[in-house]
């Protein structure tokens, strides 16, 4: 299983390689494209992403940032993520009036005049952006004047290789397995030819994210910390439908990060904060400090029932029933120690059932396979909405435990750093 991971992590590198081969050999981009004006003018990045279909087949996307001399449009690459169509009307529209501001300019420079041409190019440059929409890995859309409304959007902010590639994916059903984005052309400053890169910091890092619904709390060199959803797994699963999961996104967003990269889990059920690590020695060191019991951790959860205590210790140890995966049991002859500190935070009514629900704080001093789903269910009441140790009624969309606080000590530089998430229920 892992060395077939290892080589989907590669394979969309491979087909890059191979394409650009393609390049240097018959000096062709496509049909009728040369590569002359790459090679000795300006180049630019190409992309390749590999996915798999619903029937579990091997689908590679091409694709070219921005435009392939003047052209949008190429065949055998992904389009972009707008109307062609749309694109050229507005620059038609705007585009004379832009022009002729700018001969009156040149034979009087009236402040008037580049004030006009400068908020007339600011106007067409919006009508542009309004037009991008993306497709999500969740099987929705969001357009570019959505995260306008927080933050500056770049202009030229979709028209990378990753976005389109993603986008045209997502679009069509296809589930990204391996990406790779390279340089084709003359050496500049910040790129140099055949040489491979990650997303771009500046546009990509704005889009991504979205597309790939990862909320990211934390980022360096080093580490990332997310907030997971609830109701996707950590690491992928045998079958097609766990391939997606928050270490394969991740590594769509970050092509340039270990396959390996959690440094822990949580269960596909439970949302919360979870490490990431970019390097081998950064998951070593933090895998370290889980098994040395030094990263603190904590957990909202709704229990179905009044808990009467207002705090407690749960010991009870905890082996995988092998008859009966993935469940755990409680074995005090061959399980492992298992220690859950519990508070009750409040009892509320479900507005909605009327039932009585218990908020409570786990703080687990081990890290057992389902602990605290086991020692809830042991020893207070089931979690809300647990499919495996209670049960989940049709308006429950999800089981309600949230990781909601982690503490530990940085990889690179010792510091210790903490986050916090508020539980979404």
């Amino acid at each position: 299983m892992i060395e077939r991971r290892i080589l989907d992590s590669q394979i969309a590198q491979l087909h890059l390689r191979k394409m650009f081969k393609s390049f240097n050999k018959t000096n062709l981009i496509a049909d009728g494209i040369s590569c002359d004006k790459l090679l000795n003018e300006k180049g630019i990045m190409f992309g390749v992403l590999v996915c798999l279909d619903k029937n579990g087949n091997r689908v590679i996307l091409k694709a070219f940032s921005s435009q392939l001399y003047s052209n949008y449009l190429v065949e055998g690459f992904v389009p972009p993520a707008f109307s062609v169509e749309e694109f050229n009307k507005i620059v038609d529209e705007y585009d004379h009036k832009i022009k002729s501001l700018t001969k009156q300019i040149e034979e009087n420079s009236d402040q008037t005049l580049i004030e006009k041409r400068k908020n007339l190019s600011l106007e067409a440059q919006s009508k542009i952006q309004d037009l991008y929409e993306f497709h999500t890995i969740d099987n929705k859309v969001f357009k570019i004047k959505d995260i306008k409304e927080k933050c500056f959007v770049p202009t030229g902010t979709g028209d990378c290789c990753a976005p389109k590639l993603l986008n045209y994916a997502f679009k069509n059903s296809l589930l990204p397995i391996s990406l790779a984005e390279g340089f084709y052309g003359k050496d500049s400053e910040t790129k140099k030819h055949l040489a491979l890169y990650p997303p771009c910091e500046e546009k990509c890092s704005l889009i991504l994210p979205h597309m790939l619904k990862l909320d990211i709390l934390y980022v360096d060199k080093y580490i990332c910390v997310v907030n997971k959803q609830a109701n996707i797994t950590t690491i992928p699963g045998k079958s097609i439908e766990l391939k997606d999961c928050i270490t394969s996104r991740f590594k769509a967003l970050f092509p340039h990060a270990i396959e390996q990269s959690s440094a822990h889990r949580l269960d596909m059920d439970t949302s919360g904060l979870l490490i990431l690590a970019f390097d081998k020695e950064s998951h070593k060191n933090l895998s370290i400090q889980f098994q040395n019991r030094e990263v603190k951790k904590e957990y909202i959860a709704l229990l179905r029932g009044i808990v009467e205590k207002e705090e407690g210790i749960i010991d009870l140890p905890i082996r995988l029933d092998v008859n009966n995966r993935p469940y755990q049991i409680v074995d005090f002859d061959k399980g492992k120690e298992a220690i859950t500190y519990y508070k009750r935070l409040a009892v509320e009514k479900n507005k909605v059932t009327n039932e009585i629900f218990t908020r409570v704080l786990f703080i687990p001093k081990t890290g057992r396979t389902h602990q605290l789903r086991v020692h809830s269910m042991q020893k207070l009441f089931p979690i809300v909405g647990d499919r495996l140790y209670g049960f989940r009624k049709e308006i429950e969309k999800r089981m309600y435990l949230h990781a909601s606080y982690i503490r530990f000590r940085h990889p690179n530089t010792n510091e210790i750093i903490e986050f916090r998430s508020p539980a979404p229920f």
